[in-house]
């Protein structure tokens, strides 16, 4: 495993033994990697801007729409 030096506030250091210590983490460093790795698995920024550029378009497209005669209609629509 390999090691690295990070130099951060004394306050920020205060917070974050203050949280590995409530949580189950066996370690700063554990801690600090499982949150590296939860937000390298996030889709990039420019990901999620291009996902709502085309999540808009596709509204766009279907014009005004009353979401809860959608929702009752779809509701209403199933076999129980």
């Amino acid at each position: 495993m390999a090691k690295v030096m990070i130099s951060v506030p004394e306050e920020l250091l205060d917070r974050i033994d203050a949280r590995v210590a409530a949580t189950a983490a066996a370690s700063r460093s554990a801690w600090l990697a499982e949150l590296a790795e939860r937000e390298l698995s996030r889709p990039a920024p420019e990901e999620m801007r291009s996902a709502v550029r085309r999540g808009r378009r596709v509204f766009a497209r279907l014009g005004a729409f009353d979401s809860g005669a959608e929702i009752r209609k779809e509701r209403d629509s199933r076999k129980w």
